[in-house]
Order: structure tokens, then sequence, then C-alpha cells
């Protein structure tokens, strides 16, 4: 049987990216794709050519479009998709001659992890302000919305308001100075089918002072007594009935403030 030698291979490395001007020509390419992605000019790769002491007379290949395009794709931050998303869930409509209110969604929490949802008022088509309101409790958004004795905000849908204050009957309603009652109640009627009654809209006396009661049962709280006067004064102005909600609890759905960790 032969006997077989072993013999060392000698692997002589390429040197074609070892020479100079071809070392030259692969940097000028890379300062043409960087370019390429940033928007600046030829004459801008030219100049940077020249600092990094590259010929100007150095063969640049044509960088493809695509390929440009897919760069920008996978440096793109991922959480810009979300974001993106979130917005159009919680964009509002304040269309039409209909003077209405309309709750969505908000962009922060407060101290106490809850979300701080936006009432907008809209009149003549187009929002004349706005008002930021909590509903629910921070460990009650994700319960079912439409099962009385759940204290999660109140669900979506149209709802019809009150022409006047009723005085409240707990704590919670909030005391408001200058007003025919001294703990003013504004009831909203669901008009859908839902299981949860008692709804209306006054102040949240505990926000951001009371962990346990910081919210609401599923009314609309306002934050501040001045919100709430000024609120409905603007809805006796402007003959506002109509309430329209639109906040979304899912995570899964609608990456929204009221599921952010």
């Amino acid at each position: 049987m032969p006997v077989i030698e072993e013999r060392p291979i000698e692997i002589k490395a390429k040197q074609h990216f070892h020479r100079p001007q071809n070392h030259m020509k692969l940097k000028l390419i890379l300062i043409t794709i960087a370019c390429s992605i940033a928007g600046c000019s030829s004459s801008q790769a030219q100049t940077n050519s020249k600092h990094n002491n590259i010929p100007a007379n150095s063969e640049v290949p044509a960088v493809a479009p695509m390929a440009v395009t897919l760069v920008k794709e996978v440096v793109a931050p991922a959480n810009e998709i979300s974001r993106s998303s979130a917005n159009s869930v919680s964009s509002y409509q304040c269309n039409g001659t209909n003077n209405h209110l309309f709750l969505g969604n908000g962009t922060a929490k407060n101290k106490y992890g809850n979300p701080v949802y936006i009432l907008h008022l809209c009149v003549r088509g187009r929002e004349e302000k706005s008002y930021k309101i909590v509903t629910g409790r921070s460990f009650t958004q994700q319960k079912n919305r439409h099962k009385s004795g759940t204290h999660s905000p109140l669900p979506n849908g149209k709802y019809r308001i009150s022409s006047g204050l009723t005085q409240g009957m707990v704590v919670e309603v909030g005391r408001v100075n200058g007003l025919s009652v001294s703990q003013p109640f504004l009831p909203i009627s669901p008009m859908f089918s839902t299981g949860r009654s008692a709804l209306g809209i006054h102040v949240d006396p505990s926000y951001n002072k009371d962990p346990k009661e910081d919210g609401t049962s599923g009314c609309i709280g306002l934050i501040t007594t001045a919100d709430f006067k000024d609120l409905w004064c603007d809805i006796n102005q402007y003959q506002i009935r109509d309430l329209q909600v639109a906040i979304n609890t899912k995570a899964s759905d609608y990456p929204d403030v009221a599921n952010q960790r």
C-alpha cells in the first residue's frame, strides 16, 4: 500500500484588495453607498473621496436604487411601525356639522400607571379644545368593558349626554364650587346594548393622589374642577348632546397607551 506523505499546503491569499489602487476603489464605493443613503450629491461624494486620499478618476460602479432601499429598510427602527399603527388607530374625526364630544386615546399615563385619555370638543367640524380624562383604573383596563362591576373603562360606542347635572351620591364624584350642585354628575346613556349602567362625567378627586381610588369605576373623570366647569360651559354653549367613545385596550390589535408597560 503506497504511503501518502502529508505535505503542508501553502495557501496564498489573494492580493486583489491589498493593492493600493483597488483598496482606494473599495473605499470610494463605500463612501458612495453611504452618500446614497444619506441623500448627498455626487459632488459631495467626490469631496469625501478627496479627504480620504482617493484619486478623482477612480472608477465607481453605479449603486442600484433597490439596494439602497433595502439598506434603509434594514436600519429603520422597528418601533416606527408600531408608532404609526397606534397613531392611525387613535386618530379621531370631528367631521360633520353635528357638535359632539369624542373620547379617544392619549399619549401618557399618570404616576399610578392609569392611561390619560383625551376628550375632544368637536364644533362645526373641527376641534375647538380638548380635555385630559381618566376612565377605569390602572388595574382594570383589560377587564370586560361591557360587564357590570368590572370598574373597567366605559365601552366604545355612541352615548347621549344629559341636558342637566345631578347631585352625585359618592365622594369619588368630586366637589366643584360655583355650580348648582356641590358634587356635579353629568349622566350619559349608551345608545347600544351593554351591561354597563350609571355612567357619566364627573371630576376624579383622587387623581394622582390615591393609588386605590385613582381613576373611576367606568365614568369619564376630569382631572381638575376647572376643567369640569369649562366643559359644562362648552356643552351648554354649543348645545352638545352626543358623545362618541373610541378607546382601545387590546394590545395585540391596538398598540395604544393603555397597554404600554
